[in-house]
């Protein structure tokens, strides 16, 4: 697909027309592009490897299709060719229809190959179900009507929600969480809803997701049953193919009430694991029996079970990897001892998930070899070999392909190597953008957060992040958080002395002062800026965090004076000039008791004083993911973004050549995710722009030579992808790369090229955007 280029400014008109087609008619090039910019853009993948958490796992009887789905975004397929996953959901795969920005920038509900076709692929995801035929390559979307899910809910481990007829591909059953049981047996061409099912919430379209599961169905390995249960019911079986279903136990005796998973074994015995009993089930000879009765095994948080085809023999796990076994139907028990390791060509960083809790999601056995065991991890997908008699699970990585980082932050410091900064898993400096990551910072801790970096225009390797623990779990340790400073480009890190406390917390809180934004000053490593999440007050240093001063804002309501409400929210809202020494600008949305305090807010003295130099929300709606950047070499220079794509809602991108003192929309500039700086094009004095957004209301990556009058498409969906950019940078040395952090699926980066431009296609690594003129 073509890129347009768009003649724009502030406060000018965009002039853009749509052919019949839908394309953007493509205007005359901007005289800024000359010969030395390339004709197309190459983009792929930045190589970090695995994240998580992926929830599922699903192989077809024949072991052909491997298949896997993840909570924050997308799907995966193993590609035995390429000896890799690839991505199922992407522009060469989902309808046309569904390619909207923002529409699929999620993680998937479910996804199950059909037992007797491998090419025969169900995938249900942002409230539809879609149907491949052809191994993932396209999907189309079913006529199952909409039903809402969430793929990241507290029960996304829960399943399968869908259930295929180990004989019939057709012949599809399909549990939702809010809308009850549906059935159909032309491949989803007609549904028809299951009453004798109930609805876990009570009524059809009831508010799904967190609430509660949904519901989890199976086929007996013959097919001649159907079994279901709904959250708070008894499980329900059915012996018509599943138009009809009834207690198998006849009510006659207690059993599971809230199943999370389930498997048969090869004589028709069912064993379920319970999420909310903490027990082990089994259903045999139409009684429940309670298993954790039994020697060598105890009510614990289990997560999965799985019945080994070749013996019989009965392994569950429990959420964090420990196992237990038996060879006699759950009478007796043993466990399981597991460790993880790097498997051969894998990234390297994946050492320091060998730890006693590794977090399981989804175990099954693999159909063709014996034995073999497939984990979906908290980092990706696991294996491991196992003898008769239980004993070691070996857990080996296998997620080369898979990019699951959630992405906080990258950042490209003049002179340096780029830094991507993910949720759980830290900040990973690339030399190379091709090789999977080896280790990362500050220190190699599982579920560390690298919510922002920033670096100094003084000393470009000086670095400053604000790390916290994700989940809050592990304060012992006395690494709750990480918040500190590199003054070698992030190669090693070091701890701010002291944290401060924050009025309305508590001193013996190690995350009283956690997330958010942070910033370093342009002149004086020394001089940072931290607005933590939560609300709370922000605070300045002038010796590198051995001593910290609140910042007072005139007219502020303790305790809570912050503008960071919540610490997910992907929000920069503090921001050191690039030039000017001392100065800074920190936005206030209007947040809690404080709306008085809503503007921007600048100091001259390194953080000491602040006046405004903007009242009210620079752009309305301004409280989650507004972005606030300071332009490179430029005094004064900001944009300001809402970060928000939505109809009737000013989106527009704000710009500031005066220090926040006034501010110009970008006319026909909307929807803009997040703004970069790079190097700047030949002969040009301005740094290079871009932006992740719309130019008059075509999505795309943008970028503009000529300091925002010209706007040239570089990319739309980078590496087919679907999801939803949340962060951005740009190079400072090498012109024209940009680097793209998105919601779910890691980071992408794009450069000049003079490769041939082509439509992305399935299975690919990547893509070869072609820009207009060329």
């Amino acid at each position: 697909m073509g890129a347009a280029v768009l003649s724009a400014g502030v406060g000018a008109a965009i002039a853009i027309g749509l052919d019949p087609a839908g394309e953007a008619k493509v205007p005359d090039r901007a005289a800024a592009v000359g010969a030395w910019d390339a004709g197309a853009y190459e983009w792929r993948p930045v190589a970090i490897g695995g994240g998580g958490f992926v929830t599922g796992y699903s192989v077809d009887l024949s072991g052909a299709t491997r298949v896997a789905r993840s909570d924050v975004y997308g799907a995966y397929l193993w590609d035995a060719r390429q000896d890799r996953w690839v991505d199922l959901v992407t522009t060469a795969s989902m309808p046309l229809a569904d390619r909207e920005p923002m529409r699929l920038n999620t993680g998937v509900y479910e996804v199950v190959v059909a037992p007797s076709d491998p090419r025969r692929i169900y995938l249900a995801m942002a409230g539809d179900l879609f149907r491949s035929e052809d191994g993932g390559a396209r999907f189309v979307k079913t006529a199952m009507p909409h039903s809402e899910v969430d793929a990241n809910s507290p029960f996304r481990h829960s399943g399968p929600h869908v259930a295929v007829h180990p004989d019939n591909p057709d012949l599809v059953i399909y549990g939702t969480p809010g809308d009850g049981l549906w059935r159909s047996d032309d491949g989803g061409t007609r549904w028809s809803r299951v009453a004798s099912v109930p609805n876990p919430h009570g009524k059809a379209g009831a508010p799904p997701a967190r609430a509660a599961p949904g519901i989890i169905v199976w086929f007996t390995p013959d097919g001649g049953q159907v079994w279901a249960m709904a959250s708070g019911s008894r499980m329900l079986v059915s012996l018509d193919a599943g138009r009809s279903f009834s207690d198998p136990g006849g009510g006659r005796a207690a059993g599971p009430l809230r199943l999370r998973q389930g498997a048969f074994s090869a004589n028709g015995a069912f064993y379920g694991v319970d999420e909310e009993g903490q027990k082990v089930w089994r259903f045999s000879g139409g009684q429940w029996s309670d298993l954790t009765q039994n020697p060598g095994i105890r009510p614990r948080r289990f997560g999965t079970v799985a019945i080994n085809p070749v013996s019989g023999e009965v392994y569950v796990f429990d959420e964090g990897g420990r196992g237990y076994h038996s060879a006699d139907a759950g009478a007796h028990w043993s466990r399981v001892t597991s460790r993880a390791v790097v498997g051969d060509n894998e990234p390297g960083w994946l050492k320091v998930v060998d730890k006693a809790y590794f977090p399981t999601g989804a175990v099954v056995f693999d159909p063709v070899v014996p034995n073999r065991l497939w984990n979906a991890a908290g980092s990706g997908v696991y294996f491991a070999d196992v003898g008769d008699a239980g004993g070691t699970a070996v857990w080996t990585s296998q997620v080369r392909g898979i990019e699951e980082l959630v992405a906080n932050d990258v950042v490209a410091p003049p002179g340096q190597a780029p830094l991507f900064a993910a949720w759980d898993f830290g900040v990973h400096r690339r030399e190379d953008l091709r090789r999977y990551s080896t280790g990362y910072g500050p220190r190699p801790r599982v579920l560390i957060a690298v919510q922002q970096v920033d670096w100094s225009a003084i000393d470009p390797s000086f670095l400053v992040t604000n790390a916290s623990d994700t989940l809050k779990c592990c304060a012992q340790d006395g690494d709750s958080v990480l918040a500190g400073f590199s003054t070698d480009a992030g190669r090693t890190w070091s701890k701010f002395a002291r944290l401060p406390q924050p009025p309305g917390t508590e001193a013996s809180d190690p995350w009283r002062m956690s997330y958010g934004a942070i910033a370093v000053s342009a002149n004086d490593v020394n001089n940072i800026v931290w607005v933590p999440a939560n609300n709370r007050s922000p605070f300045f240093t002038r010796d590198r965090g051995a001593s910290w001063t609140r910042v007072a804002l005139t007219g502020e309501v303790l305790p809570f004076t912050g503008s960071y409400a919540h610490y997910y929210d992907n929000r920069r809202t503090v921001a050191a000039d690039r030039v000017l020494p001392g100065v800074f600008y920190l936005y206030h949305s209007g947040d809690g008791a404080n709306a008085a305090l809503a503007g921007l807010w600048v100091t001259r003295d390194g953080a000491a004083t602040w006046t405004r130099a903007w009242t009210g929300e620079i752009a309305p709606h301004s409280r989650g993911s507004a972005k606030l950047r300071a332009v490179p070499g430029q005094a004064g220079h900001l944009f300001f973004t809402t970060g928000l794509d939505g109809v009737g809602v000013d989106t527009g991108l704000r710009r500031s050549v005066d220090g926040g003192r006034n501010w110009t929309v970008l006319t026909g500039v909307s929807g803009v995710q997040d703004v970069a700086f790079g190097k700047a094009a030949p002969g040009a004095a301005y740094p290079a722009l871009y932006i992740a957004g719309r130019l008059q209301g075509v999505y795309g990556v943008w970028r503009s030579v000529d300091d925002a009058r010209s706007w040239t498409r570089i990319g739309q969906f980078p590496v087919g992808t679907l999801d939803q950019v949340v962060s951005m940078d740009a190079d400072k040395d090498v012109f024209g790369r940009v680097y793209l952090g998105f919601k779910g699926s890691g980071w992408r980066y794009g450069q000049p090229s003079d490769c041939t431009p082509s439509p992305y296609l399935f299975r690919r690594t990547s893509e070869c955007f072609g820009l207009a003129g060329k």
